[in-house]
């Protein structure tokens, strides 16, 4: 005997397929995190490998040789210098076109590139109002330094790619995360709903609060 009814029995079985939102939701959050995970690989890669080419060392020469170049307005030309002793370089301009104006500055800022086990400072900014090829030579005091020419890496760009190679795989696997999360939350509501609606049977809805249906007493009787 049971004073209040028999013990419930299992819950029914629901088909997964009707679970809602659907399944596909997680493969977008897994397909989503692996983008811009890979976004991020391909950013360190292409970052890396560009400043590791900032430095042309298959050109390298002594102190007091010379190297030509070519660069003018649009170009991004350097001297970088196999570390460390940068403070006593020298380069100048030797040959150019006629009329033209070459530049050698040094750069607000250091930047030092590792290839291989040299590392490699860049010394020197070139730039020139006329496009051309300029004969450029390097000395230092003791005559003991290597240079080689390159591009004038653009530290902006590193940091921006570096930034790249960072947060948008942090930001995609923060939002794959959390969809996964509120996918599978909702899903579990909703099989608990479907459980509940198998268990118990289909109801109705319940009764309005606002006035609205008929009531029950409006049918009474006048005699």
């Amino acid at each position: 005997m049971y004073p209040y009814g028999p013990p419930p029995g299992p819950p029914p079985r629901i088909d997964s397929g009707q679970l809602r939102p659907r399944r596909r939701w997680f493969v977008v959050a897994g397909v989503m995190a692996a983008v811009c995970v890979g976004i991020g690989i391909v950013s360190f890669v292409l970052t890396l490998s560009s400043t590791v080419d900032s430095v042309d060392d298959d050109r390298t020469f002594p102190s007091g040789q010379s190297v030509t170049l070519r660069f003018g307005p649009d170009d991004h030309a350097a001297i970088y210098v196999r570390s460390p002793s940068v403070a006593r370089a020298h380069c100048k301009v030797v040959s150019g076109p006629a009329g033209s104006a070459p530049r050698v500055t040094v750069p607000d800022s250091t930047f030092t590139v590792t290839k291989g086990s040299a590392e490699w400072e860049r010394a020197f900014v070139l730039k020139s109002d006329t496009d051309a090829d300029y004969r450029v030579k390097c000395d230092d005091p003791g005559g003991v330094l290597t240079f080689a020419p390159g591009d004038d890496a653009d530290l902006a760009s590193f940091v921006g790619g570096i930034v790249v190679t960072v947060v948008v795989p942090l930001l995609g696997l923060l939002a794959g995360s959390g969809i996964a999360i509120i996918v599978g939350v909702r899903r579990g509501r909703h099989r608990r709903w479907l459980e509940a609606q198998a268990y118990y049977g289909h109801r109705d809805a319940p009764p309005r609060t606002d006035g609205g249906g008929s009531g029950s007493g409006s049918g009474g009787s006048s005699g």
